[in-house]
């Protein structure tokens, strides 16, 4: 399984990182251009279309691993024949995989148009294709179970889905931050996925976090190009659909505080959102229009340097993932510890970006 992995990691990262480059002369033809102003940190115009290679790559290894790999019978490597076997299952997951490549495209293709045409978009047209993709993903029966009602599950499936795909469209405000989150993140995913079996789920983290590392090879400080909406969108969506495939609960767990895995792991993402909206709402501002409120600029507020504010949030996400990857094996009272030190944790990072302003 760990070579399969691998493999689909690889694929997807060199196939990133060659289309990457390919994106900014389409991004220059077609005027999706970032352009330097008062809450920017990039001193030139830069291209803003390089998720369009984190989606194409991502997906191209998907589908080519997803048709390819049940026809594989004749390979006679015995390490490969478990996972060759179960991959020959696949056919039974076509609908939910379907519907999560669906509902992420549809977000890929609202960010073109967003990052196209700017503030032409209507932002009641983002957010309907948002909730259009969402509905993809939940009529693939790609859903929660978590409520007695099965249209609570549908609702809260798709709250969550534009929560996290929104969440992502924010988080993308410094060089590496948006995309190295997800890898971070995904990394935590694939390890809960190793560790209860799955082999779908964590072939897809893999082609997925190959495709985010391919396009972090630009997109390190000083970037070279910038996801756009297209790319964070996808991102966001894909992320979400991809927590709700995969299993949190084992025969292990003696509560269901393991469900809560995926909040903590996307604890920065969703901090960082509520915490945007929050002071927008309180400032009587429209919540779509940026500013330098983010985690990332509070900390660069603080003293820290653009790339030490980026590795902080990588280091946060980390550390709270890998603390909730625990919680599948854990007993009760692990699991309120682990839970008390995420929340701990938070709370440190809250205080730590607001203790300046204060001062100030």
């Amino acid at each position: 399984m760990g070579l399969l992995a691998l493999l689909a990691m690889a694929a997807s990262l060199v196939m990133c990182a060659a289309i990457v480059p390919l994106t900014a002369p389409l991004a220059r033809r077609l005027g999706a251009i970032d352009r330097p102003g008062p809450r920017k940190h990039h001193p030139a115009p830069t291209p803003r279309l390089g998720g369009v290679a984190v989606a194409c790559s991502f997906l191209v290894v998907v589908l080519v691993g997803f048709f390819v790999a049940p026809r594989l019978h004749t390979i006679e490597w015995p390490s490969l024949q478990v996972p060759l076997a179960m991959l020959r299952e696949a056919p039974r997951v076509t609908s939910k995989l379907m519907a999560v490549l669906a509902g992420a495209t549809l977000c890929l293709l609202v960010g073109i148009l967003d990052d196209v045409l700017g503030p032409r978009f209507p932002v009641l047209g983002k957010l309907a294709g948002q909730l259009l993709a969402a509905v993809v993903v939940v009529a693939g029966d790609v859903r929660t179970s978590l409520l007695p009602y099965e249209w609570m599950n549908v609702v809260l499936t798709i709250v969550w889905l534009v929560g996290i795909t929104n969440a992502f469209n924010l988080l993308d405000n410094m060089d590496g931050l948006a995309a190295g989150v997800a890898f971070v993140a995904s990394l935590v995913f694939l390890l809960n996925a190793w560790l209860l079996g799955e082999l779908f789920i964590v072939l897809l983290l893999a082609a997925f976090m190959g495709s985010l590392a391919g396009f972090l090879v630009h997109n390190a400080p000083p970037a070279r190009v910038f996801l756009g909406d297209s790319g964070s969108l996808f991102i966001g969506c894909a992320m979400g659909s991809l927590t709700l495939l995969e299993r949190y609960v084992s025969h292990a767990s003696s509560s269901l505080f393991p469900v809560l895995m995926p909040v903590v792991v996307l604890a920065v993402p969703l901090i960082d959102t509520v915490m945007v909206v929050a002071v927008r709402l309180k400032q009587r501002r429209p919540i779509y229009v940026g500013d330098r409120l983010h985690l990332s600029h509070r900390l660069v507020t603080h003293g820290f340097s653009p790339r030490a504010a980026v590795g902080f949030l990588y280091l946060a996400t980390f550390f709270l993932g890998l603390g909730a990857v625990t919680l599948a094996h854990a007993d009760f009272m692990v699991s309120v510890l682990v839970l008390v030190q995420s929340l701990g944790a938070v709370g440190l990072m809250l205080w730590l970006v607001f203790q300046r302003r204060r001062a100030e």
